[in-house]
């Protein structure tokens, strides 16, 4: 899996920025799996939901969230967690599936 990064350095931000994106985007492939019924094979079903989460805007809107969110509370964890799991509640994937004609 590629890295779901912009930060360039290893550190805090990056991890959260890695680890919300693969959170999104295999969320997303468990919904692309049920809406379609697998007809393809699972590897052509992740690529698809990376590619979907890195042209999308949301991949950028989840990086910029995160900055800011770093910008604003340090690397105060207990503060972070919960803004983190709300970045990645407004952020799903699975929403696309509506607006994407199957």
């Amino acid at each position: 899996m590629p890295t779901l990064s912009t930060s360039m350095q290893s550190s805090m931000q990056y991890v959260a920025e890695h680890g919300i994106g693969a959170v999104l985007v295999f969320e997303y492939l468990y919904f692309l799996l049920q809406a379609r019924n697998a007809q393809r094979g699972l590897q052509e079903y992740l690529n698809l939901a990376i590619q979907t989460y890195q042209s999308s805007g949301i991949h950028d809107q989840v990086n910029k969230l995160i900055q800011e969110a770093f910008q604003k509370y340090g690397e105060d964890v207990e503060t972070l967690s919960p803004v983190f799991v709300g970045i990645a509640e407004e952020n799903k994937l699975s929403k696309m599936l509506n607006k994407n004609a199957w």
